[in-house]
Order: C-alpha cells, then sequence, then structure tokens
C-alpha cells in the first residue's frame, strides 16, 4: 500500500506540475499574439485579450494535462500517449471553443463573421496531430539523442505538418485571402504551440526525475 500511494502521489505530483506550466505556456502564447498584433496595429483593446487568453490558457492545460497523463505509465506509455493525445485534443478544442465563446459575452467582444473550415474537421485533425505527437514524444525520448533540443524540434515538425494544413483549410474556406496580420498569428499559434507543449513535458520529466533521486545524492 505505500508504494502505491507514493505512486499515486508521483502521479498526481507530475500532473499539477504539468498544470501549472501549461497555464504559464498559455499566457506566453497570448503575450506572443498581442505582440504580433500590435506590431501589425491590428490590437483591438483589452477585452478581446482576455477572452482569448482564455481559450489560450483552457487549451493549453486540457492538451498539455492529457499527454502528461500518457507519462505517468509504466507499461506501454508510447500508446498510452498517442491515445492521450488523440482523446485530449478534440476535447480541449471544445473546451476552449465553449469557454472563450462565453468569456466574449461576458466582456460584451463581438464574434468575428466570416466562413471557415468546418469544426468536426478541425477537431480531427487536432485529435490526429497530438495522438501523432503523444507517439513521436515517446519515441524521441527513447533515443540517445533525444533531449531538450529534440523535444522542440518534435514539437515544431509536428507544428508545421498539421498547422500547416490546418492554416490551408481556413485560407480555403475563406471568401478571400485573409490579411497578413490574421495568417502571422494563426501560423504562430499553429506553429509554436506544439514547442511549447513539448517544452512543458520536458520539463515535467525532468521535475519528476530530479523530484525522485534517493536522499543522500545531490549530482
Amino acid at each position: 500500500m505505500g508504494m502505491e500511494t507514493k505512486t499515486s502521489f508521483d502521479t498526481w505530483k507530475t500532473l499539477l506540475h504539468v498544470g501549472w506550466l501549461a497555464v504559464l505556456l498559455g499566457l506566453a502564447m497570448e503575450v506572443i499574439l498581442v505582440a504580433l498584433a500590435a506590431g501589425f496595429g491590428t490590437l483591438k483593446g483589452t477585452n478581446p485579450v482576455l477572452a482569448d487568453l482564455v481559450q489560450k490558457v483552457s487549451w493549453s492545460v486540457v492538451v498539455c494535462v492529457g499527454l502528461a497523463v500518457g507519462t505517468t505509465a509504466k507499461k506501454a506509455r508510447g500508446s498510452l500517449m498517442g491515445l492521450a493525445g488523440l482523446l485530449a485534443a478534440p476535447l480541449a478544442f471544445v473546451v476552449a471553443r465553449s469557454l472563450h465563446k462565453g468569456a466574449m459575452e461576458a466582456l460584451d467582444v463581438a464574434a468575428a463573421a466570416g466562413p471557415g473550415p468546418s469544426l468536426v474537421l478541425i477537431g480531427l485533425l487536432k485529435g490526429l496531430q497530438y495522438g501523432s505527437f503523444g507517439l513521436a514524444l515517446d519515441w524521441v525520448e527513447k533515443k540517445p539523442w533525444g533531449g531538450f533540443a529534440a523535444h522542440l524540434a518534435t514539437g515544431l515538425t509536428v507544428g508545421v505538418v498539421f498547422g500547416g494544413a490546418i492554416l490551408a483549410l481556413g485560407i480555403q474556406a475563406a471568401p478571400q485571402m485573409p490579411p497578413p496580420a490574421a495568417l502571422a498569428s494563426r501560423a504562430a499559434n499553429e506553429f509554436l504551440f506544439p514547442v511549447g507543449c513539448a517544452f512543458v513535458i520536458y520539463v515535467s520529466k525532468a521535475m519528476k526525475r530530479a523530484g525522485g533521486r534517493p536522499e543522500g545524492r545531490v549530482h
């Protein structure tokens, strides 16, 4: 029972670490997008930023914590990470959109009008993206070269491949080419978030290893 209790405690501790790191990731992503909007002169005030922040943080927490569930498994971890990403991303997509809509209504922010790609299709793509991401992170970690840089490169690769597809769908569904500011914002969001999530997963695993060192060892 003692060992089971410790394992359970370690699991919750790991997920807690991932949770607060994911909140910081959501904040960082919003800062990047605000900086881009300011650079393009399209920043529209505080309320839209707050509504977007709700969306970014909720998306980040659900996705990264979902992937982290797979890292706590001792057996079949790769398969569980893939399954966790496959399920967590569509759930995060729905939760983030719902909270974003609620925040916009509460803050009296007008919704952006215009057609877009199928939400079901985007949700499926997100599931495939983060399912693949989970499998890739587990595979990379087992390699001799699978350190910090390899984790970030994996996130960037997944972001460019799947994010590029989602961007292409958005452009195709739009009645005309979106303005450069909108394209830059979407690209930054799609390409950089998986890099940030890879960072969160790597750091949380490093913290778990550091916390699991036997007493008396300081190296």
